[in-house]
């Protein structure tokens, strides 16, 4: 009859701990890197043809932030479409 409690207890706490590992691990997915971007091929505005090439998903420009902030600045600020036209 011992020995039957001995592995009842012993079953128990075995079965408490695989329930805290399930409930432990992390349900959320890991997120990945975005893949590049295939931009198809296509003529330009003088007639040239641009052939497909691929679009990195992020930039490996150690400047790229500040190069972003710096022209979306020009743009809100001097861009072309608020610059005074010369006649």
């Amino acid at each position: 009859m011992k020995s039957n409690n001995g592995l009842l207890g012993f079953l128990i706490i075995v079965g408490f701990f695989i329930l805290v590992g399930i409930f432990s691990v992390d349900s959320t997915p890991i997120k990945r890197h975005r893949r590049s971007t295939s931009v198809r091929s296509s003529m330009n505005y003088k007639g040239h043809f641009r052939p497909t090439h691929y679009r990195p998903a992020v930039s490996m420009n150690k400047h790229a932030v500040r190069n972003k902030t710096r022209s979306k600045y020009y743009y809100q600020t001097r861009g072309k479409y608020r610059r005074k036209k010369n006649k």
